[in-house]
């Protein structure tokens, strides 16, 4: 009698493990399907990726290379354009250039400009 019990329970251990193991095995093969359809989509983001390790490396080069200041600065402010500035910055006079304390007189001088140009 223990004997049949003890036969029964593995039995049924066994067609557990079946079970499960059958129902691992669909769970594996819908995630294997969804990994196919992505495939496209992984490729161009290693793409992007090593497209960006590209730019960062030659902006580093470009960084250690010297550069021309004054030119650099003549060609930022040649227009007579607003620029923001927080007060925590030194007062620098930069010619051409009008400082702007915060983001309402920014966006107030964006809008006057944009008025006069649509004027004109």
């Amino acid at each position: 009698m223990a004997a049949t019990l003890t036969d029964i329970f593995i039995i049924a251990l066994l067609f557990g493990a079946i079970g499960y193991g059958w129902y691992v095995s669909r769970k594996v093969q819908v995630l294997m399907a969804a990994l196919k359809e992505m495939e496209p989509l992984v490729k161009e983001f290693s793409m992007a990726v090593d497209k960006t390790e590209d730019s960062v490396n030659q902006l580093k080069l470009n960084l250690e290379e010297p550069q021309q200041p004054e030119a650099a600065m003549e060609d930022l402010f040649e227009d007579d354009e607003p620029m923001f500035a927080t007060r925590r910055q030194p007062a620098q006079k930069i010619p051409g250039a009008r400082v702007v304390r915060n983001k309402q007189d920014l966006v107030r001088r964006f809008f006057e400009t944009s008025r006069s140009e649509s004027r004109a």
